[in-house]
């Protein structure tokens, strides 16, 4: 895997969620995926969910978690460049890389109400946007 170039630590001010909240999800699938439950894990407190395309052969991921203190997050920067942007009112981090085949990758992060968001995948820059607009 690629080497680590940064890191984030987090801080949480007061105290941690203990869950995510009640039906805390990506609400929004772009046509044409289908979500992998075999790839994926749900717990209380942080899931995964998988999705790929037949059709096309790209497929993205969705990681949401709550926050604890001291949590750390590992960035690639050599082989990555990053920008700010918004998802609704959140400041976020967009990451775009090649993949191996060639693919555009975009990995987006962001934290809102004491979970930490990602989502990851060689699918376009606009739908993984709009995927993240519906995480909530």
């Amino acid at each position: 895997f690629l080497p680590i170039e940064m890191q984030l630590t987090y801080q949480v001010d007061g105290e941690p969620l203990e869950q995510l909240p009640n039906g805390y999800s990506d609400h929004y699938v772009p046509d044409g995926f289908e979500r992998d439950r075999e790839q994926e894990f749900e717990r209380a407190e942080n899931f995964l969910h998988v999705y790929s395309s037949k059709e096309s052969g790209k497929g993205y991921t969705v990681r949401c978690s709550i926050i604890q203190p001291g949590q750390q997050s590992s960035f690639d920067n050599e082989h990555t460049t990053y920008e700010n942007v918004k998802v609704g009112d959140a400041d976020a981090t967009l990451g775009t890389s090649v993949g191996e085949n060639g693919d555009t990758v975009y990995i987006l992060s962001w934290e809102r109400g004491g979970v930490s968001n990602t989502i990851m995948g060689n699918i376009s820059r606009d739908e993984i946007v709009r995927i993240a607009e519906n995480v909530f």
